[in-house]
């Protein structure tokens, strides 16, 4: 089940727009919507979405080990899919629209009651979907295409969703010269999202129905489901080192992007002064530059393999990601009344996200290598305990993200209500620029744990050899497909160094 044709592999990256509509929201909307315009202080928007991260921390391995385990006729992961979408839309739209009045106390309880029912359903869906990713494929290579197109079609489809909400639901007028500070659009907004991450759900559950009967099965015993069932099954992953360097690793990355864009509109709106037409604009980098990457990292792991490709990408985000920033505050880049800055912040953005992209998908691609590795050394195909921890790394990274922005924005004293630009003083802007400045020191940690990590291109071609001479073997003495294939000790080339 190597080869997949490219209308399989549009129809199951198109799965990925709901989570990164989901996502794009919780960055560039919803945390501004709450503190900037709502009020809400930073560090209990950072907190609240911080709590909800805590319910996630046991919803991921849950649907991780249910998924894993589940029998019906759509197969393991497709009933969850289905099940998820439309408690994900409403949840979302409910989330934007709390009672009018409501205080510090109230606002606080609402964002952090439905972030956790977002989140929730989200996780419904989200780690079936991420598992599946990893069963359609065994070939080394077709696996970083697949994840390239499921990061491709997720960033397009977000950034197309970002781009119409600003069009049509923040623009600005006479009391509000900037939309995204007029309160009267989030609501619509979040009717919109709602709609796109219900479709794009269905149709990839949908568009991925013939899968079904390739993919693996779930065990002919399967031991009932508990919580220390669960527990026991991510102990078993947390045993794999390659596992442990890539979760922690990827996790502090994601954090530092985290924070990044959780402040993306603060200093977007504040730092650059770019009105909403210049927000939108500010989404096509994304575009461009995943797409661009996605294109790029399958050459990339052909030449210098997924771990060298993962750092070095790492490294150049955190540079490239903070250097408008920084050359802003040494007094070298254009000024807010240039008609050079929107360019500049395009072209730095634009390489950015190239970067970040073949970062994410790399990350994507080792950890199906990881999951197959688990299937040889302990013969039970568990893609959603480990892809369960995909998730949990993106929403840990949002969660603590927001956490830390917000923290930071009431640590710097950002003044919050503010309805005009000019409400904000100079010495407010320049502490939100070197907020954001300080997030870089979390990838040198993440950079150091990626040491660890020891599977290669080689390895992963003597699992896999490894997984279809077991398979053979049972196959021929039962006469059955092999599920799940036995554990075999054998030896596989180490990374070198």
């Amino acid at each position: 089940m190597s080869h997949l044709s490219t209308r399989t592999k549009f129809a199951y990256g198109v799965g990925q727009i709901g989570e990164q509509v989901k996502n794009q929201g919780f960055n560039a909307f919803l945390f501004f919507y709450f503190t900037q315009v709502l009020g809400l202080s930073g560090s209990l928007a950072g907190t609240a979405i911080l709590i909800a991260l805590v319910f996630d921390a046991v919803t991921d391995p849950l649907a991780g080990s249910l998924s894993d385990n589940w029998k019906s006729p759509r197969g393991r992961r497709h009933p969850f899919m289905y099940a998820a979408a439309l408690p994900l839309a409403v949840s979302y739209v409910v989330l934007y629209v709390p009672p009018a009045s409501l205080g510090q106390t109230g606002l606080f309880l609402w964002l952090t009651g439905f972030a956790v029912a977002v989140r929730g359903a989200m996780t419904l869906y989200h780690v079936p979907h991420l598992a599946m990713g990893a069963e359609i494929s065994d070939d080394y290579h077709e696996r970083t295409s697949v994840v390239a197109w499921r990061t491709m079609l997720a960033v397009v489809g977000g950034g197309a969703t970002s781009i119409a909400a600003y069009r049509l639901f923040f623009p600005e007028t006479p009391r509000f010269e900037n939309g995204m500070l007029d309160p009267a659009g989030y609501p619509r907004y979040a009717v919109f999202a709602g709609l796109i991450m219900f479709v794009t759900i269905w149709y990839s559950a949908w568009g991925t129905r013939d899968l079904i009967a390739r993919m693996p099965r779930a065990p002919e015993d399967p031991e009932p489901f508990s919580f220390a069932r669960m527990g026991r099954e991510f102990a078993s992953a947390w045993q794999n080192v390659s596992f442990r360097s890539l979760f922690i690793g990827f996790t502090l990355y994601g954090i530092f992007f985290g924070v990044l864009g959780t402040l993306a509109t603060h200093v977007n709106v504040f730092f650059w002064e770019f009105d909403t037409g210049k927000l939108q604009f500010l989404v096509v980098p994304a575009l461009v530059g995943f797409v661009l990457g996605s294109a790029l990292v399958g050459p990339l792991h052909r030449c210098f393999d997924k771990l060298p490709t993962l750092v070095a990408g790492c490294v150049s985000s955190a540079v490239v990601g903070n250097a408008a920033v920084v050359l802003r505050l040494v007094g070298v880049f254009p000024g807010n009344d240039s008609p050079w800055l929107l360019p500049a912040v395009f072209g730095l953005l634009t390489v950015n996200m190239t970067i970040a992209a073949t970062s994410f998908v790399s990350a994507g691609s080792m950890m199906a290598d990881v999951a197959e590795e688990h299937v040889l050394k302990t013969g039970r195909a568990q893609q959603g305990i480990f892809f369960s921890a995909t998730s949990f790394t993106g929403k840990l990274a949002s969660g603590l993200g927001h956490f830390v922005a917000g923290v930071g924005l009431d640590w710097i004293a950002f003044p919050l209500n503010a309805e005009r630009i000019s409400d904000v003083g100079a010495d407010s802007i320049r502490d939100l620029g070197l907020l954001q400045l300080s997030a870089v020191l979390i990838t040198l940690v993440a950079i150091w744990t990626f040491r660890h990590y020891r599977i290669d291109r080689a390895a992963q071609l003597a699992t896999r050899e490894a997984l279809a001479a077991a398979g053979s073997r049972s196959q021929a003495a039962t006469g059955t497909s092999p599920e799940p294939v036995p554990p075999i000790a054998m030896p596989r080339p180490e990374r070198a160094g």
